[in-house]
């Protein structure tokens, strides 16, 4: 973990500006200054930095954060890298919460726990079942050793009889070893399992992923500890890097076995995102080593939903993305094991750009003959259309989705657009093409240091906000007046810290702050919360078969619904009584 104060420190230390002008000329705007932006074609000036408040952020691109943010991205480095390399500028000691030697402490006892789930494999009769398993699925010795497979005993305290008595319990529950149940008592986390080691780009261990013979959860992966964040790792990277870096073309698949199997096979620039919801720090660590990714994801409907939110997230990481079809029933693992490498080299040269990849599907999906097909279709295509960060991109989509629902592009593209952003009332002033919806407007004025977080919780809290934005507000309620927008974005990731920075440095000018942060307010009356727990409920129905869940799901939803209408006609009455 990062010592917020030395984060803060440096922050003091280093100008942002002097920073950014090392690779890109910036020229004095108003109180900003401005530039090129180095990540897109910028042929207009769109990217600003906000000396005062730390940030910057590019109007053409989306990108945006602090000065880690740009070094992180200008430079292809991962968040130690640049805190290390602006610690040693700014002549900053840093005070990180593990000593060098206690975190060291921690990789040796993951190296040693990784030697014992691997002897478990090999000990003829505890690993018998496990070598087994692993043979059936293709896996000789020569795998195990290779990608370092284990065996976690059929125990409840294997490995806490093992480490115990020489570490201790504390840092085997740092680490995620061990659990600790009721009344204090502590036990192996992975039992009859089979064990696949998590490697940091060193190659050192920092967790482990199991899975089940039978019985759920089929697999189970360590939790966050001081060595591993999963949100920032890929599976099989440190194998990949050097394939992925000489070709710049990665394959993105979502499980262990997927991994194994293509590398066993020969295709050595895959990685695993160890689940399906990708997320942006494991986005921006594949952008440092490729320039093209190829998602070859299971073809079920999780992995078609989970795959259009990793698409965007990849593609506003700066990623060329576009999406292998496998064959229905099968998966990386199956397909390889059938088809060989050059099945694969066949399937990713057929790959389609990622945005059409997601229009089909909804072709596939809905009956876009009929009015209710077309709505369902819409709105699924709303969440993906504004998740990007291209405008160009985002016109493509409405006019590819125009044609295929036979309605005007222009149409569609506003349908798409609804509930993301409101245009301006009449005392708000904005730059054309910046427009705010009433949670920008509320957390905008707030980390401008415009609005008082006192004022605004007299009516909202930060539950009645969603999304990044709630994040934002629970921050900005955890900092208190007057609010610190580096202490602020110093709690949140860094998808929050974008938004942050946009929200800082967009040229909206409210002509009168307290009619706007009110009208706000009133808007706000939790109807996007509403809203998105409305679609929530939307998608779980489509799904469901069980009739009681069903019922269920119909009750919440019409609660939901007339809770919205009862907040609408407070709204409106609030609107006349003004008049």
């Amino acid at each position: 973990m990062v010592d917020r104060s030395d984060v803060e420190a440096i922050k003091a230390r280093i100008d942002i500006v002097s920073l950014i002008s090392r690779y890109l000329t910036l020229q004095k705007s108003g109180s900003r200054y401005k530039g090129h932006c180095p990540f897109h074609k910028d042929d207009t000036p769109s990217f600003y930095v906000d000396a005062e408040k730390g940030l910057w952020h590019c109007f053409g691109c989306g990108a945006g954060g602090d000065m880690f943010a740009f070094l992180m991205k200008i430079e292809r480095i991962s968040f130690p890298e640049a805190l290390a390399r602006l610690a040693a500028e700014a002549g900053v000691k840093l005070s990180s919460r593990k000593g060098e030697g206690e975190r060291d402490k921690l990789y040796q006892i993951n190296a040693q726990a990784a030697e014992y789930f691997a002897a478990n494999l090999r000990h003829p009769r505890h690993g018998k079942r496990a070598r087994d398993y692993l043979v059936s699925r293709g896996y000789d010795e020569a795998a195990w050793n290779r990608f370092g497979l284990g065996y976690a005993l059929d125990t409840w305290d294997g490995l806490k009889a093992r480490f115990a008595g020489r570490y201790g319990e504390a840092p085997l529950i740092e680490l995620g070893l061990l659990v600790k149940g009721k009344g204090g008592r502590t036990y192996d986390r992975f039992r009859d399992r089979v064990i696949f080691p998590i490697f940091d780009l060193s190659g050192r261990p920092i967790a482990f992923g199991g899975r089940a013979f039978s019985g759920e959860p089929k697999y189970l992966n360590s939790p966050q500890t001081p060595l591993f964040d999963k949100g920032r790792q890929l599976y099989g990277l440190s194998w990949a890097r050097d394939e992925i870096a000489a070709g710049r073309t990665a394959i993105l698949v979502e499980g262990y076995t997927d991994v194994l199997s293509l590398h066993s096979a020969g295709v050595k620039n895959v990685v695993g995102s160890m689940g399906t919801a990708l997320t942006r720090g494991q986005a921006e660590l594949l952008a440092r080593f490729a320039a093209e990714v190829v998602i070859a994801y299971d073809r079920d409907a999780a992995g078609q939903a989970a795959s259009g939110r990793g698409m965007v997230i990849l593609h506003n990481a700066g990623l060329d993305v576009r999406v292998a079809s496998l064959p229905e029933g099968d998966d990386p693992d199956s397909f390889v094991r059938r088809e060989g490498k050059e099945g694969v080299a066949e399937v990713v040269a057929g790959a389609v750009p990622f945005h059409r990849f997601f229009l089909q599907s909804l072709l596939d999906r809905y009956d876009l003959e009929s009015f209710k097909g077309k709505e369902e279709a819409l709105e699924e295509a709303r969440g993906f259309y504004q998740g990007l960060a291209s405008l160009p991109l985002r016109q493509e989509v409405a006019r590819l989705l125009g044609e295929i629902l036979d309605l005007p592009p222009d149409a569609v593209a506003r349908e798409l657009a609804r509930g993301r952003t409101i245009r301006p009332e009449a005392s708000e002033e904005a730059v054309e093409g910046t427009v705010w919806n009433e949670q920008d407007t509320i957390i905008g004025l707030l980390l401008r240091g415009e609005a008082r977080w006192e004022e605004v919780s007299r009516l909202a809290g930060p539950e009645d906000f969603s999304g990044l934005h709630r994040d934002l507000a629970e921050a900005i309620a955890e900092v208190g007046d007057p609010i610190d927008t580096s202490a602020v974005i110093s709690r949140v990731d860094e998808e929050a810290v974008r938004l942050a920075s946009k929200l800082v440095i967009a040229p909206v000018v409210f002509s009168d702050v307290n009619k706007a942060l009110n009208d706000a307010l009133r808007r706000l009356v939790r109807l996007p919360v509403i809203e998105e727990k409305l679609r929530a409920l939307r998608v779980e129905m489509r799904k469901t078969q069980d009739k009681e869940r069903i019922d269920e799901l119909q009750r919440a939803y019409r609660a939901l619904v007339m809770e919205k209408i009862a907040r609408r006609a407070d709204a409106k009455e609030r609107r006349a009584s003004r008049r």
